[in-house]
């Protein structure tokens, strides 16, 4: 067979190959990794993963507008650093951010968590994130955002390549999962003022009323309006909840509170 490579390069793809053709080691966990720190010597299966994923809607049409680039880096910097700090406060086990997205991971275990984190993030965004923005654009471009949570198994592996001795080694996580991808493809579906819930997320949720309402002063429900996805070959679940409804501004910290401890129930 011909040789297209430099030898380095052969050598590197000749040691990838004998991977790609031994067997695949599979540990299973009922967890995320704390700090992701995963073996480099396997690949874990871990249930019922959440992903929360949230981006900045119109994006390109900013980057593409005559607004100075420090307009458009301080708008990145505002939406994307202010989700990964709400994400964090709020316990989530992976951040990370591409573009001008982000996504957290949370465990089975942390559910109400991780919709009380949504739900925080969604009243940042429509409060102060929207109205800012708008005010700094003088609304001559619509920038909003896309919110979406999906549910489901994944496949994650670390990588690490240590390249010298003095160089720090270079560590990522690859990820066969679902979820996010799933996330991802429901911003063909999501307005401002709207986050996404997968049926396989929605259906975990508690039955208690705090999951169902907006608050203890208001009888508005918090999850509504069904959108059948069963024709849509993007997707591979049947329907999403749409939630239009943020925290209140008199019990928010109370109710914020009783959510997340459904997760103790």
């Amino acid at each position: 067979m011909p040789n297209y490579y430099p030898e380095s390069i052969a050598n590197l793809i000749e040691a990838r190959k004998e991977i790609f053709h031994s067997t695949i080691s599979i540990t299973n966990r009922n967890t995320l990794v704390p700090g992701g720190n995963y073996l480099t010597t396997c690949w874990y299966k871990i249930p019922n993963i959440i992903s929360l994923f949230v981006d900045i809607r119109w994006s390109t049409e900013l980057s593409a507008s005559s607004h100075h680039e420090k307009t458009t880096a301080a708008i990145y910097e505002f939406f994307t650093g202010t989700a990964i700090r709400i994400f964090h406060e709020m316990w989530a086990e992976y951040i990370d951010i591409k573009w001008d997205w982000v996504f957290a991971l949370f465990s089975s275990n942390k559910i109400h968590t991780a919709f009380a984190a949504a739900i925080t993030f969604k009243t940042f965004a429509e409060k102060t994130f929207k109205p800012l923005v708008d005010r700094k654009l003088s609304n001559e471009v619509n920038i909003g955002y896309h919110m979406w949570m999906d549910q489901k198994t994944v496949l994650v592996k670390q990588l690490w390549l240590k390249d010298s001795e003095w160089r720090d080694s270079r560590k990522n996580e690859v990820r066969a999962w679902k979820p996010i991808n799933m996330s991802a493809k429901l911003a063909s579906l999501s307005n401002d003022w709207e986050l996404f819930v997968s049926d396989r997320f929605y259906n975990n949720l508690s039955t208690s009323d705090l999951v169902h309402k907006s608050c203890w002063c208001s009888e508005e429900a918090i999850l509504r309006e069904d959108y059948d996805t069963t024709n849509n070959k993007k997707f591979d679940f049947n329907w999403v909840k749409v939630l239009k409804t943020i925290w209140c501004e008199k019990c928010w910290k109370d109710y914020c509170r009783a959510i997340i401890a459904l997760d103790n129930v």
